[in-house]
């Protein structure tokens, strides 16, 4: 059975950016394919935020060119921030391993887009000798 690594709505949407910057490197095919499936069960996931987020704006928001924005003069402004934070806070479970460093061979990772993965970064068991 394939572990689940728990989490929040909120730190997978602060995972996607280092998720792609890392997608961007050549890896070894299975780093690569377990990389590709913990992309895709992240964006299943952030999705529901990303949509839930756009529909408040756009209740909440004031129409602009480019859409609709809102900002923290509003006066819904407190609103869409309790709204943000409980939508952030969702316990979500995804049903793949972590990534860990040595699905990364040699290849160059910033300490950034590591912190950022958050629980989908794990440090590797410490070997015991014996």
């Amino acid at each position: 059975m394939t572990p689940a690594i728990s989490t929040t709505l909120g730190a997978l949407v602060t995972a996607e950016p280092a998720l792609a910057a890392i997608g961007a490197l050549k890896l070894p095919a299975k780093s690569a394919y377990h990389l590709m499936k913990l992309r895709a069960l992240v964006a299943i996931e952030t999705q529901h935020f990303h949509v839930a987020r756009d529909g408040y704006i756009k209740e909440w928001g004031t129409a602009r060119d480019s859409g609709f924005a809102i900002t923290p003069d509003s006066p819904h402004w407190p609103a869409f921030v309790r709204r943000h934070d409980e939508l952030a806070a969702v316990p979500v479970e995804i049903h793949w391993r972590p990534l860990t460093l040595d699905l990364f061979d040699d290849e160059k990772v910033s300490a950034a887009d590591l912190a950022a993965l958050g629980p989908l970064f794990a440090e590797p068991e410490p070997q015991v000798d014996g």
